[in-house]
């Protein structure tokens, strides 16, 4: 009887192996499925274009920003007292090209009944446009210099949510390092299919996604893109040709990065959240993929 009941588990268990082993070959090729797949979003580095300490934070961690919101003020002490030089420069240049037009209007008259040289009125003529164009450099410096006090305010430069903020308030900020960091709500997917089955990717394809975070529960979603080419397909001028030799047997399989964009989001998927996809395909494929993916899904309390 015991050996009876160990054959019939043996049987069952070779069967589920066989039907298991048909059924990733054919999925490979018809219906494509993988593991290998992530979540991801745009991050936006938000750089200050001024240099100074930071004066105070008006954002939280996890808070979300529209484009022009103030995210972080720099002391404007310095630049408001460029400013003011700016435009005490400004103010004599100004003055100085007054008197300049000035003389020139009082010289014009004489010089044209001779009461005073051509030479002296070229002269008086070329200091006007000289002062012109110092009131035209000092304007475009109080210019600069408001624009530097305005640049103390760190606006966004688009919407998005605040993460990673390690900035805090004395903390200097340069120009050449970002100082918030925002995420654009906007995700899609990135999946590695087995190249074996591109025939079956197609752009706009439905695909079913089952996310690591989410068991018990199927997504939708539909390809948008399939990358045409990987680094290892890429070859390089003026490059001699790398040679890969391969120990084992059974070489690994070439994946394919496809990008997956969902139906719906998931507020509780975050960038970087892991998710397994397979292709719906058509007809009786379709109630395939389903059910697989409806098992996978359960499979997701365990692990």
């Amino acid at each position: 009887m015991k050996d009876s009941v160990y054959a019939h588990l043996t049987r069952i268990t070779l069967f589920l192996a066989l039907a298991l082993s048909v059924f990733f070959v054919v999925s490979d090729n018809m219906l494509p499925f993988t593991t290998q797949a992530t979540v991801k979003t745009i991050s936006i580095d938000v750089m200050p274009e001024v240099n100074g300490y930071i004066k105070s934070i008006e954002i939280q961690e996890g808070e979300f920003v529209k484009r022009g919101d103030v995210l972080v003020c720099i002391d404007p002490e310095q630049y408001e007292i460029a400013k003011e030089k700016a435009e005490a420069v400004l103010f004599q240049r100004q003055s100085e090209y007054d008197e300049a037009v000035q003389h020139v209007n009082r010289i014009k008259p004489l010089a044209a009944r001779a009461f005073v040289s051509e030479e002296e009125l070229d002269n008086a003529m070329s200091k006007e446009a000289i002062t012109r164009a110092a009131v035209l450099s000092a304007r475009s410096d109080v210019k600069m210099a408001s624009l530097n006090l305005e640049r103390t305010k760190v606006r966004a430069n688009d919407s998005g949510i605040v993460t990673n903020l390690t900035f805090s308030k004395g903390m200097y900020a340069s120009t050449t390092a970002p100082i918030v960091h925002l995420v654009k709500g906007v995700q899609w997917i990135e999946g590695d299919f087995a190249e074996k089955g591109l025939s079956a990717l197609a752009v706009n394809e439905q695909v079913n996604i089952v996310y690591d975070a989410i068991p018990n529960k199927v997504f939708r979603g539909r390809i948008i893109s399939i990358d045409h080419a990987i680094s290892s397909g890429i070859s390089q001028r003026s490059r001699l040709g790398e040679i890969g030799n391969e120990t084992r047997w059974i070489r690994p399989q070439q994946k394919i990065r496809v990008r997956i964009i969902p139906d719906t989001f998931d507020t509780h998927i975050i960038a970087g959240s892991r998710a397994s996809l397979m292709v719906r395909g058509s007809g009786g494929a379709t109630v395939v993929s389903d059910a697989w993916m409806r098992l996978l899904s359960l499979f997701r309390f365990v692990y």
